[in-house]
């Protein structure tokens, strides 16, 4: 049993790579229907289960600093990549979809914690709100509300089950509609040629990765977190609100700020966001047992009722707007997933919607985080 900080450190980032390793090794189903960052999850959660590192005063703090410290670095580096100028690219109708889609899963928590409530714990408002940031913006928006709210990884054992479960399910069923894409168009009265100006958008131009851009990249997300946090904790002072909200509205602010300078090029920011978020993803789920599905079925029943209202109001969106059912399907794993999530199943839909793919993700990512504590803002109030 590991009970030391730099030894439990050393297995998650084992466990991170070991996946990520095996993902590009082996060409099997499995990584195409549950994505790695879910895995890696689930692998934390199954070594917490099985008793391999037990959170002693050592390993706890290690988890804590490093958590804290990398989440505002991820956000800025990832902030990066939000550039109004190229979010106009997508269009009129497929900015619309992808607004609608955040507003369904909004609205879907809410509707189904009015109903469920009865059934799921007292913090479910805030472990709600949570999952919604996660669900509208992706996983880096789910790790910053859950610090921001200061929501405990006990607290949420349950929703990161159903979140989870659900979205790999998701995934599976909206992959699903590939061969019946035709017909359901045809059902819509939607022709099945997305929106062309989504085709024009160009893959964004890569820098080459060197020691001394990851040094750069580095150093710069340091210095933008330690001013985050040193801000965060001077607002949260004077009474402003919890410390860590301040760091993850500081650094996401400053990153998107950032963006329309030339540290929007800034060589492997996306590379080393990625590692961190893989990281964070898996120290959250390091102190959850998969036990606890047995004592949730509730939560799972909460999340296939959120993704049912949520798909039935996307496939009533494409109809509206007249825009394929794969933009819709696409807009919706931008969603509830992250951008390389989008990405494989915009190319199994088809090839040329993958930047449009990468766009979805960036402006979900820019909302999730508001919209998720808005929704756990909406969910105390109804309590």
């Amino acid at each position: 049993m590991i009970d030391d900080g730099f030894v439990f450190l050393t297995a998650i980032v084992i466990l991170c790579a070991s996946l990520l390793a095996m993902e590009r090794a082996f060409t099997v189903r499995l990584f195409t229907w549950f994505p790695p960052i879910v895995l890696i999850m689930f692998g934390a959660m199954l070594g917490y289960t099985l008793g391999i590192w037990e959170f002693t005063e050592s390993v706890r703090a290690t988890r804590e600093s490093t958590r804290d410290l990398m989440i505002p670095m991820m956000l800025f580096l990832m902030s990066l990549k939000f550039s109004f100028t190229e979010l106009k690219k997508l269009g009129v109708k497929t900015i619309l979809l992808c607004l609608v889609s955040a507003a369904t899963i909004v609205v879907g928590f809410v509707i189904t914690h009015l109903l469920m409530r009865g059934f799921l714990g007292q913090e479910s408002s805030q472990t709600f709100g949570v999952m919604a940031a996660g669900w509208t913006g992706g996983t880096q928006n789910f790790v910053a509300v859950k610090e921001a709210l200061q929501v405990t990884d006990s607290a949420m054992s349950y929703t990161l089950l159903m979140g989870a479960l659900c979205y790999s399910v998701w995934l599976v069923v909206v992959m699903a509609m590939k061969p019946h894409r035709q017909a359901i168009n045809q059902k819509l009265g939607v022709e099945t040629v997305a929106d062309k100006a989504a085709y024009r958008v160009p893959e964004p131009e890569r820098e080459r990765i060197d020691a001394s851009g990851l040094m750069s990249c580095l150093g710069i997300s340091l210095l933008a977190a330690s001013v985050s946090t040193s801000l965060g904790s001077k607002l949260a002072s004077i009474g402003l609100s919890s410390a860590m909200l301040w760091t993850v509205i500081l650094s996401t602010a400053l990153g998107t700020l950032a963006a329309h300078t030339p540290l929007r090029k800034l060589p492997a920011a996306e590379e080393v966001s990625g590692v961190m978020l893989y990281i964070i993803v898996a120290l959250i789920g390091a102190e959850v047992s998969l036990t606890a599905i047995l004592d949730a079925p509730f939560y799972i029943l909460s999340g296939f009722f959120i993704l049912g209202l949520h798909g039935f109001a996307m496939i009533a969106a494409a109809k509206v707007l007249k825009i394929d059912i794969a933009l819709a399907a696409i807009a919706s794993v931008a969603n509830i997933g992250s951008a390389p999530s989008a990405t494989v199943v915009a190319a199994t839909f088809e090839q040329r919607l993958i930047p449009t793919a990468i766009l979805m993700s960036l402006l979900g990512s820019l909302l999730g985080s508001f919209l998720g504590l808005l929704t756990a803002q909406v969910l105390l109030r109804l309590s």
